[in-house]
């Protein structure tokens, strides 16, 4: 409905619309456009825009960098971050490095706090010089076996949000060429290829005899990775002018940096290829050592390498009693017919044989990934599953007839435990050591 103004005869006349001349005149209209454009004359309230001055459209994805990787997985990372300092007397340096895990985020998510020459003596508790409630403290201080009666000594931190307080002390060397403190370390979030890792922190003093100082560091080194093949070896600390790589070839150096003065004295080791990024921080109080972060790069196999795929035989009884049949209704005197040479005989059967095979063996596709242990079969990968199966639901009864059925089983059946006491009624319990 209209209404249309006539300034000559001063009357207003009533237009009226139908709902089918409404919808015929939106049909034909030509002048509407397609979108609302901005008029520069409308209120600023409707022109304004949520956007800041010069703002940029956010890229897709997340920051790259080594450093942005590892605060988005502080505590998961693949190998630990490690802050190594020659902080000559950590006694007095407790205020700088409390002042830098509250302050820092790097410091306080720092896995690993290694540090030299502590200075530190029996009369000191551990609880004296923890920086935070959620760092544990190990350390190996000075004994008279140095030849010295005060300095020297190394100390490491770990904190408890990436690995629990319950670590495995491997070695506590003091002589009057090397101090060593060695590690062995369960973290909550490991790569499969790794077990465990092992930290070792190592301080040569200048006046030592660097060849009989490598000597006995090699000796240790050795026996760990012999007793703990797949664990991540980490070999940190103050070599002063030694060098590891002459001893041991086969690990690579990441602290590329001078660390006093111009001379690089701190170093960091490791078996694996691209495996840290080291960064140069500042020293603790009057030191003269540079501290160095150690921030992880490196990639676990399961992303470094894709998976293989590969056909694998299914030989279960049904298919193993259809090749023996196929056997059994072979006329194997048509091969002895076809030649007398030995070779010819031998090459015609194989093949015959490897042609049943195929046949009657069904074949799957298998994917195996690069992390995975040559031994771990589809039976550990089902008995896995099951025990994680009935311990993850309501079935804590039936997990437990599960363990003592495995015991039982062990133990020789039903009557193994009966029998173990029968062996055992006339000996006596101090022999048995």
């Amino acid at each position: 409905m209209n209404f249309i103004n006539s300034p000559s005869l001063h009357t207003t006349a009533r237009i009226s619309y139908s709902r089918d001349d409404l919808i015929s005149l939106n049909l034909h209209s030509t002048h509407l456009k397609p979108s609302v454009t901005l008029d520069p004359r409308w209120p600023t309230e409707i022109l304004r825009e949520n956007k800041r001055r010069g703002a940029r459209k956010r890229p897709r994805g997340k920051r790259a960098g080594v450093r942005n990787r590892l605060r988005a997985q502080a505590h998961r990372a693949p190998l630990p971050s490690i802050l190594l300092a020659n902080v000559q007397s950590l006694d007095n340096k407790l205020d700088d490095l409390r002042a830098r895990i509250k302050f820092q985020r790097d410091i306080r998510d720092c896995n690993l706090l290694c540090f030299t020459e502590s200075w530190l003596n029996p009369a000191v508790p551990n609880h004296a010089i923890q920086p935070a409630e959620f760092f544990s403290v190990h350390r190996m201080d000075r004994t008279a076996r140095s030849g010295k009666s005060r300095g020297g000594g190394v100390c490491v931190m770990v904190n408890n949000s990436w690995c629990n307080n319950a670590n495995v002390t491997l070695a506590c060397s003091c002589s009057t060429n090397l101090e060593l403190l060695a590690l062995k370390l369960r973290p909550f979030y490991l790569p499969r290829e790794f077990t465990s890792v092992i930290i070792n922190t190592v301080y040569i003093p200048p006046q030592a005899n660097m060849d009989t100082a490598l000597c006995e560091l090699h000796e240790a080194l050795t026996q760990f990775q012999a007793q703990h093949r797949d664990a991540a070896l980490s070999v940190v600390g103050d070599f002063n002018s030694a060098n590891l790589k002459r001893a041991v070839p086969n690990l690579y150096q990441y602290v590329t940096f001078p660390t006093r003065g111009n001379r690089t004295l701190d170093h960091c080791y490791t078996p694996y290829k691209d495996s840290y990024k080291a960064l140069a921080h500042p020293p603790f109080g009057k030191s003269d050592h540079a501290a160095i972060f150690l921030l992880p790069k490196y990639k676990q196999r399961l992303k470094r390498e894709a998976p293989v795929q590969r056909e694998v035989a299914r030989w279960t009884d049904q298919s193993v009693g259809a090749l023996q049949d196929a056997l059994d209704d072979a006329d194997w005197d048509m091969f002895r017919r076809s030649t007398d040479d030995v070779s010819e005989f031998t090459e015609a059967v194989v093949g015959f044989i490897g042609k049943l095979v195929d046949y009657t063996i069904p074949r799957n596709t298998i994917k195996k990934f690069s992390n995975q242990k040559p031994w771990v079969d589809r039976t550990i990968r089902e008995a896995l599953n099951s025990r994680t199966a009935v311990q993850c639901g309501d079935h804590q009864r039936e997990h437990g007839r599960v363990q003592v059925r495995s015991i039982r089983s062990a133990q020789g059946g039903e009557g193994g435990e009966a029998t173990l006491r029968e062996e055992t009624r006339d000996t006596v319990p101090a022999e048995w050591l």
